[in-house]
């Protein structure tokens, strides 16, 4: 790779470099920290969480099997998790494994979640960071980076003080959007064969919401167009008082007195890469929010007295850049529950796709569970790379189903460990002994197997 002319302002030097400080990218630094790295993870918002805090998610999809029977993730998710119950700031999925608010009155795929207040989740995730050891970089814009043969050596960040270099022996690309892999020049995909994207979204939390009408209304009504609204959304889109394509009141409860509601869109495509792109899109966002919340008080009865409380700091990306890993994750592999000879956690989420006017949903049966294996997280062209999270190597459909957090916070677990093993051995990513990996996740608490 050509060298770049850059004034360096800061140099780092780390075994682990981790690019992203969200769902993926945080658990990954605190894991390879524990496991004896020294780690320096960089984030570009002054705060950690990515779209789970600034997107205001504030609900962890189910880390349970469809029925919502039995726990499939745990480890450091369960540890995390446990660490904002203790705050008062998240609800056990113990607690939500019923048709109920907290998952939004969903009768599929929603059982077990976890409700999480956005503050809370900030402060136990960086505090947990720092009692692990981790450097925390904030403010740092990934640019560029520096390739030799087979490896990455160094990766530069804009900052308000210039170009900061970080050299590492090992890099983890938790950035979402696989920034650090597409300057490195590595092979991805993003969308479908055709390029389409899934509709970008923004969260947005409300307080006022009256609880018992709302519950009174799901408890007594199965019938889907009547439970969700869909009907008065359609009228409401004829009339022009709905501004967009989503088709369900999608609303959920956080473990305070706000609601979280996941129902703005934007309808045409969102080139993520484009700042102008974006800056277009957020605030067609926000103006969208504002004629959402006249409809829910005109339409949703347990909705007439609510008050918007805010609106997402950024907009919501659901999928981005693949990378061409070891192994790509199919969607055989989803529906038939393939086992790995590598597995690094199990998940039962199914596969969710939104388009423009409806969602593409393919729930797993049952009894299906599946597993993500180690080889989707390790960079096919590259020794000293690992990826975790929807950067992760899989088909577009199989992305649409480990893309939510929980199953984020299990790859990003794996490739914290990985890293920190091959960092010590000097070994490629790809060469890191799959038993050594397996003994330490199953020392956390993970479930890989009975």
């Amino acid at each position: 790779m050509k060298h770049i002319l850059l004034n360096i302002t800061k140099s780092y030097e780390c075994d682990v470099l981790v690019i992203g400080g969200g769902t993926a990218g945080f658990p990954a630094a605190i894991n390879a920290a524990r496991n004896g790295a020294n780690v320096i993870l960089a984030e570009k918002n002054g705060y950690l969480g990515g779209t789970a805090t600034a997107g205001l998610i504030g609900t962890f999809m189910t880390c349970y099997d469809a029925k919502g029977e039995k726990r499939l993730i745990n480890g450091f998710y369960a540890e995390f998790v446990n660490e904002m119950v203790k705050k008062s700031g998240a609800i056990p999925p113990e607690k939500t494994l019923t048709v109920g608010k907290y998952g939004g009155y969903r009768f599929k795929g929603h059982f077990g979640v976890v409700p999480y207040e956005i503050e809370v989740f900030k402060t136990v995730s960086e505090k947990m960071c720092l009692d692990s050891g981790v450097k925390l970089l904030y403010h740092m814009l990934f640019v560029h980076c520096e390739k030799t043969d087979s490896k990455i050596t160094k990766a530069y960040f804009a900052t308000n003080n210039g170009i900061y270099e970080i050299s590492a022996k090992v890099f983890i690309d938790a950035s979402g959007d696989a920034y650090l892999c597409d300057k490195a020049g590595f092979k991805s995909e993003i969308g479908d064969e055709n390029g389409e994207k899934q509709p970008a979204s923004t969260f947005f939390t409300i307080k006022g919401v009256d609880e018992e009408m709302l519950d009174t209304h799901m408890e007594n009504t199965t019938e889907m167009r009547s439970r969700f609204f869909m009907d008065e959304i359609k009228k409401a889109q004829e009339t022009g008082e709905y501004p967009c394509g989503t088709l369900k009141l999608r609303i959920f409860k956080s473990p305070s007195e706000k609601w979280y509601v996941n129902m703005g869109q934007e309808d045409e495509p969102v080139n993520q890469f484009d700042a102008e792109d974006v800056t277009n899109a957020e605030i067609s966002q926000r103006k969208q929010i504002n004629v959402m919340i006249d409809f829910l008080r005109k339409y949703i009865p347990a909705c007439r007295n609510i008050e918007l409380v805010e609106t997402a700091a950024e907009i919501g990306i659901r999928e981005g850049r693949r990378v061409l890993g070891e192994y790509t994750l199919k969607k055989d592999d989803i529906l038939s529950g393939r086992v790995f000879e590598d597995t690094i956690c199990y998940c039962a989420n199914s596969i969710d796709i939104h388009k423009k006017n409806n969602i593409k949903y393919v729930p797993t049966k049952d009894d299906v569970i599946y597993t993500i294996p180690y080889r989707s997280l390790v960079v096919k062209e590259c020794d000293n790379v690992l990826v975790a999270g929807r950067c992760l190597s899989a088909e577009r459909e199989a992305m649409a189903a480990v893309r939510v957090m929980s199953p984020c916070v299990a790859m990003g677990e794996a490739a914290g460990i990985a890293a920190s093993i091959a960092a010590r051995k000097n070994i490629p990513a790809r060469d890191v002994n799959y038993n050594e990996l397996k003994e330490k996740l199953l020392n956390n608490g993970a479930y890989l197997g009975d």
